[in-house]
């Protein structure tokens, strides 16, 4: 996927690590539930207010397809550690989302209900989500 933005302008655009792709999210969601960083910025920086309408279906794209993988591999190996990273991924949307004035409602929507297939109160869940809206 192309970049949207450039990371260091001083604009609302997407910064461009953000729109690399869900394997480059995945990647960096491996230092869950620890400093995750994409493009070095936090993945809740992904989500900037008052976006252009492609950039905000880029990061959805991005964002659900990664948190699609995750909860597949989280159901094929439950000890995994890809449900630890599933619920940092989901805390930092909302974290990111909450202050974009509702414009990736639907993004969270669509994020939100892929958890109907993963174990939402398994304590690896809670522990990278909590992780996820501290500092993701």
């Amino acid at each position: 996927m192309s970049a949207v933005g450039c990371g260091d302008e001083p604009s609302r655009k997407v910064p461009a690590g953000c729109v690399e792709g869900p394997s480059e999210l995945r990647a960096a969601l491996a230092a869950a539930p620890g400093e995750v960083r994409i493009g070095g910025r936090r993945p809740s920086q992904c989500f900037p207010r008052a976006s252009e309408q492609g950039d905000v279906e880029s990061v959805g794209a991005i964002f659900v397809t990664a948190a699609e993988r995750l909860a597949d591999e989280s159901r094929r190996r439950p000890r995994g550690p890809a449900l630890l990273r599933l619920g940092f991924l989901i805390g930092a949307a909302h974290r990111g989302a909450a202050k974009a004035q509702g414009i990736y409602s639907e993004l969270l929507r669509r994020l939100d209900s892929i958890l109907g297939r993963v174990k939402t109160n398994a304590p690896a869940f809670v522990r990278g989500r909590a992780a996820g809206a501290e500092h993701g």
